[in-house]
């Protein structure tokens, strides 16, 4: 599973919607603009198959001026705009816009409390993490108004620093304790990797970092190799594919403290990352935001013959889906316990912007069952929201009647137009 943010769009009034792509190391890098001919009229989210239909554009303008696949992908993450929680985390996610809006002010100040008030219009979005991060620099800034922000994180690296290494060396003495009841193949591959682990953590260098999420994928493939876990099938009586003593080992790694989820973990991170000649403050606020993002997950991933089309694309913020890498959503669920509670939420605000008229039932329905399906029924919301609450009376649903989603016809002729444009490109030499 990995994160999909969208490519730059661009509507008739020449206001860019962009997104940065890399997520823990925000760049300046800007990306090729898609450029969508007609004015987008309505904010209104709206599918149609395998093929989305903004509401403005007609069929025309849509086939010959955009690609399918990005249409779709800017139609999930307009939902966003309506205080869409995280279906992992159950945070409000930060629509794409606002995120924009924000990095151009960031990008034209170096002013530290400039930078900590565009913050603060955020703030509601921040995680907890990132909140923490804010309230010391704030802090911070009115006993030393001479420090950037950079060199508020540099005065508690230390501290931090070892704060992080005691708790790692920790949990990797209790997983090592753990591993003397494993088969003998399993415990030597696991020390070695232990052996390894402490080398890393121990070296001061910053070329030596620690990834948390490579030592538990490593982690996993000792237990059971990618290719078995690819294909496996859980068993609901047994309920998991590790064994007992192997499942409280990996939930043990899990525990370990990451920049997402541990303010000293965050603070060694960005503190000691070169920034190549960029300006630190910036990048460190645009970073305290970029985990909020609203992105596009591939429920059952790309990787695993998973199809983009509406029925097998949620939301999720950019911290949860970059997070779990390529978990499995059964996986994902016992490391963020949590999703059991989160998910329903997630579902009963997308019916309640389906009665606003923002996003069509079948979206709703085909997604809950994709969800339920690779999660193997530990996820499935009761959709009771999208059924009229009182006898008699009568909801108005968004059909194709209605002019938004375009006719067979009209996708008939749209097809025959792009053939022929080809056609006409081709005879000329274009």
């Amino acid at each position: 599973m990995r994160v999909f943010c969208i490519n730059n769009f661009q509507s008739i009034n020449s206001q860019p919607l962009t997104a940065s792509r890399s997520i823990n190391n925000v760049t300046d890098s800007r990306h090729n603009n898609l450029v969508l001919k007609g004015q987008l009229a309505q904010d209104t989210v709206n599918f149609n198959g395998k093929i989305p239909s903004i509401v403005a554009p007609t069929m025309e303008d849509l086939i010959k001026r955009t690609k399918a696949v990005d249409v779709l992908r800017y139609n999930v993450l307009r939902l966003a705009k309506f205080d869409l929680p995280c279906p992992v985390c159950g945070r409000i996610m930060l629509d794409v816009e606002k995120f924009n809006d924000f990095e151009q002010k960031v990008l034209s100040t170096t002013n530290p409390d400039e930078i900590l008030s565009y913050i603060d219009e955020l703030k509601k979005y921040l995680h907890p993490v990132e909140r923490k991060i804010f309230l010391m620099m704030k802090e911070e800034r009115n006993f030393h108004s001479d420090y950037s922000l950079h060199d508020i994180l540099k005065s508690k690296l230390p501290v931090s620093e070892r704060k992080i290494v005691q708790t790692q060396a920790k949990i990797f003495s209790e997983i090592g304790i753990l591993s003397r009841n494993l088969s003998i193949d399993n415990r030597t591959q696991l020390q070695a990797l232990l052996n390894e682990t402490f080398a890393r953590i121990f070296d001061p260098r910053e070329t030596s970092r620690f990834s948390r999420r490579i030592f538990i994928n490593k982690l996993k493939n000792i237990f059971v190799p990618e290719t078995v876990r690819q294909n496996f099938r859980v068993n609901l009586n047994d309920n998991w594919i590790y064994t007992p003593l192997q499942d409280i080992i990996i939930e043990k790694a899990v525990e370990l403290p990451i920049a997402r989820n541990n303010i000293d973990a965050f603070i060694v991170k960005y503190a000691k990352r070169d920034y190549k000649g960029a300006n630190p403050d910036q990048k460190i606020a645009l970073r305290m935001l970029s985990n909020s993002l609203a992105t596009v997950e591939h429920i059952k991933a790309q990787f695993r013959n998973g199809t983009t089309e509406p029925k097998n694309l949620a939301v999720e913020c950019a911290a949860d889906n970059n997070g779990h890498g390529s978990d499995y959503i059964i996986e994902q669920i016992s490391e963020n316990p949590a999703m059991l509670s989160n998910y329903p939420r997630y579902m009963a605000r997308l019916c309640k912007i389906h009665k606003m008229g923002k996003v069509e039932k079948s979206y709703i329905t085909q997604q809950n069952k994709t969800f339920c399906s690779e999660s193997y029924g530990l996820l499935n919301a009761k959709l009771d929201l999208l059924k009229p609450t009182k006898k008699g009376k009568k909801y108005k649903y968004m059909t194709a009647n209605e002019g938004l989603t375009p006719t067979k016809n009209e996708r008939r002729a749209a097809r025959k137009m792009k053939l022929k444009s080809k056609k006409h490109n081709k005879n000329n030499g274009l």
